[in-house]
Formats: structure tokens, C-alpha cells, sequence
């Protein structure tokens, strides 16, 4: 994983390894094993859970038998022990079909027949939207910020946006031309298409000699012929950051995480103001709806 928001989760995947607890990273759609292992064969019970489930679980396996009273809805007929014999002391969990809703810290606990005491070990399941884009430069860099729609449809205009801008862009192009009314000051004469004619839906933007004022989230959207409306096709979380100099990196390093965490928040901000009539579809702690918000059209 590069930086971007994306870093907040690197920065807290050092502190889980420092800790000793797992981390496994996913994507939509993919079976994932959650791995997790017993000192000796002496098992009573197996239980996988999520934080915020209360007494409700992600899977109970109780003497040789499944228990579903207390299995929370969202994980029936999506959950299974990798080895139900649980041979070694294997107790690891298969969670088939992910979506970023099942991003999460789990829980694998064991009672063990000799002491009857839960002995409990942590895993971190992070689940990427595909529509997701991380993206990390020095200042003075040329960049590019890649966007690409489906091929099979009619794209009559594109607009890249950045979620602190307002009513303002930093591009738009549209009837093969671009208009510059509402673009942001910051990014005139200094943003382009990689290709003008849109060729297999390419509607990357070149970004020249980006600054440290070029950090935040960038949304890519196409006009589409055939609805009339425009449509989010991915989101860029873009930090720019200092050159390495002589003053050395301590400097760099906490201009560095100060941005990470602005960006950050300024992410879940925007997030949770996209989707936040998504967030009790599912159990989860971080209100993880950005897939359903961003298949979302905009009109």
C-alpha cells in the first residue's frame, strides 16, 4: 500500500506489528483466512469475533459443532473453520465473498479443556475499494492521477474535483473542450488530459510541478452520453511532501504525519458525508459504506 489516507493504515499497521497482532489486507470479492493457532489439540470451543458485535458473533464452534443462535446475520453462510478438527491447533476462519464491510479488527478466542479459560489473539482485516487510488509524490514532481471508465460507453465530458474545493475544479472538459470558469486559481495552467480524445476511457490528469498544497482527496467523474449524468469512476488520496534535503528527515517526518493525519480526517469527513444514509446496513465500526456511496451516480 502507498500513502495517502492509505498511510493512516500503514502507520497503524506498524503499531499492530509492534504489538503482535496480525494484519491481512483483501479485495472485494475474494475468500480470505483469518489465520489463528491453539498451543496443543486440548480445544473446547472456538469463537470468532468483532469488537463491536456485543454478544453476537462471527462464528461459534462449540464440542465438534457449529453454534448459530448468537451468529450475527451479516456472517450466516459466509464463515467456516479452515479445519473443523482443528488439527495442530488450527482454528483459522475462512470469511468468503469480502466486501469493505468486513474491514475490521477480529478476535479468535479458545477454551482450552485444561484450565477452561478464552486465551484471545487479534487479527486486522482491511478490505480495498477497488475504486480506491493512493497515491504519494515530492513537491516539484509532474504527476500523473490515473482514471479510466469502461470502454462500451459515450463519454461526453470529464471533470476532476478535490473534496475542499467547493463549487470549484481543477478540470473540466467537456464538448471537447476544456472550461475554465469555475476552476480553481491553484491549478490553472497546470493540469491537462493524457488524452484529449478519450481513447478506451482514458481520463487520467497530468498534475505539473505539484505542492504541498496539492495534498487532499481528487474524485474523477465522466458525463455519460447515454444517461445524461455524471458519474464517479474512482477517488485519488494524493500526498505531496517535502524533497529530502540537508536539514534531514525528523523535519520531513512530521510534516510528513502531520498532512497523513489532515488528510485522514479530512477523509473520514468526507465519507461519512457521502454515505452516512448507508451506515446501518451492515455491523460495522468505522461506518464502512464508501463502496455503496461511491457506486452512487452524480447528477
Amino acid at each position: 500500500m502507498v500513502a495517502g489516507t492509505a498511510s493512516l493504515f500503514l502507520l497503524f499497521s506498524v503499531f499492530m506489528s509492534a504489538s503482535g497482532d496480525k494484519i491481512i489486507t483483501a479485495e472485494p470479492g475474494q475468500d480470505v483466512t483469518l489465520t489463528c493457532r491453539a498451543p496443543n489439540n486440548n480445544i473446547i470451543a472456538v469463537k470468532w469475533n468483532r469488537t463491536f458485535l456485543g454478544d453476537e458473533c462471527v462464528l461459534l464452534y462449540w464440542d465438534g459443532h457449529f453454534v448459530p443462535d448468537n451468529q450475527h446475520p451479516f456472517f450466516k453462510n459466509r464463515v467456516d473453520l479452515q479445519d473443523r478438527q482443528m488439527k495442530d491447533g488450527d482454528m483459522s476462519l475462512i470469511l468468503k465473498d469480502v466486501t469493505i464491510f468486513d474491514s475490521g479488527t477480529y478476535e479468535c478466542g479458545v477454551q482450552m479443556k485444561e484450565t477452561h479459560s478464552w486465551e484471545r489473539s487479534f487479527i486486522y482485516l482491511s478490505v480495498l475499494s477497488p475504486y480506491q487510488k493512493n497515491l504519494t509524490a515530492e513537491s516539484g514532481q509532474d504527476l500523473t492521477l490515473t482514471c479510466r471508465a469502461v470502454k462500451n460507453i459515450i463519454i461526453t465530458g470529464v471533470k476532476w474535483g478535490r473534496d475542499d474545493l467547493g463549487d470549484e475544479y481543477v478540470l473540466l472538459y467537456q464538448d471537447e473542450q476544456f472550461d475554465p470558469d469555475d476552476q480553481h486559481p491553484s491549478f490553472k495552467n497546470r493540469v491537462d488530459l493524457q488524452d484529449r480524445q478519450m481513447k478506451d476511457g482514458d481520463v487520467s490528469l497530468i498534475l505539473k510541478d505539484v505542492m504541498i498544497n496539492d495534498t487532499g482527496t481528487y474524485e474523477c467523474c465522466v458525463f455519460m452520453a447515454g444517461t445524461n449524468s455524471w458519474k464517479l469512476i474512482n477517488i485519488t488520496y494524493l500526498i505531496v511532501v517535502p524533497p529530502p534535503g540537508p536539514s534531514g528527515g525528523i523535519i520531513g517526518l512530521i510534516v510528513v504525519i502531520l498532512v497523513l493525519l489532515l488528510v485522514g480526517v479530512g477523509f473520514l469527513i468526507y465519507r461519512n458525508h457521502k454515505v452516512s444514509r448507508y451506515s446501518n446496513k451492515v455491523p460495522t465500526e468505522n461506518n464502512e459504506a464508501l463502496q455503496a456511496g461511491l457506486e452512487m451516480t452524480y447528477k
